[in-house]
């Protein structure tokens, strides 16, 4: 599998969640002291703590996609590391953070990195997460949101892209969700309306899907020019 990724953007952005993390709880501590050194002057702590939970939780979100081991970039191409060059898995390359392009389709790949339970509830139509402490919730991991949405939205953005270089020669782009937290445990995935599975399962699900419209060897050669 070809590997076409994005090394100094995941350094830049990198630097940028330690700052902010390090930053917003320096902020936080700074407005506990304001607190008790000058208790006359109550709208500073205050203003801290908006500035620190603020900027606290840009840095945990940053710091998910780009520090965190391992990062998300990296556990797909370890998932994907099976397939042959037939494929190209593109990272911060194109309007989709994450990108499979292969005999089987274009496919717009979100990562879900969420531990704890993962189940699909088919009745009220969104996934839900479950055995995760309040405190891992709030202060170290995101909540599930609404992958089928995002998922969606990255392949939307990715086929507008692909229209704009290639106009009607460009094929449609297929949403799929991608948990690579080793240690989830997932439950009725298969009701999902954009297909979702675990990391170790992303692969078998490239090599048995049938093919569809891709994009051609040539297309691939402009894509990959663009971005060199």
């Amino acid at each position: 599998m070809r590997v076409i990724d994005n090394k100094p953007l995941v350094k830049r952005y990198s630097l940028i969640a330690k700052a902010l993390s390090f930053f917003g709880l320096a902020t936080l501590v700074g407005g506990l002291v304001v607190s008790f050194t000058w208790p006359d002057k109550p709208y500073i702590p205050l203003y801290t703590l908006l500035i620190g939970f603020v900027m606290s939780n840009v840095g945990i979100h940053l710091t998910n996609r780009y520090v965190r081991e391992p990062r998300p970039d990296d556990a797909l191409t370890k998932a994907l590391k099976a397939l042959d060059d037939a494929y190209s898995i593109y990272h911060y390359r194109l309007s989709a953070s994450h990108a499979v392009i292969g005999p089987t389709g274009v496919f717009a790949i979100l990562p879900k990195f969420q531990s704890g339970t993962v189940t699909w509830d088919d009745k009220h139509k969104q996934f839900r997460q479950a055995n995760t402490g309040w405190v891992q919730r709030t202060f170290g991991q995101e909540g599930i949101g609404n992958p089928v949405l995002e998922a969606q939205a990255e392949a939307r953005r990715l086929e507008k892209q692909l229209k704009r270089k290639f106009g009607n020669d460009a094929p449609p782009v297929l949403p799929l969700i991608v948990f690579t937290n080793a240690k989830v445990e997932v439950v009725n995935l298969s009701q999902s309306p954009v297909p979702a599975f675990k990391a170790q399962y992303v692969s078998t699900f490239f090599r048995k899907s049938g093919r569809t419209a891709s994009l051609s060897l040539a297309q691939i050669a402009q894509l990959d020019g663009a971005h060199k």
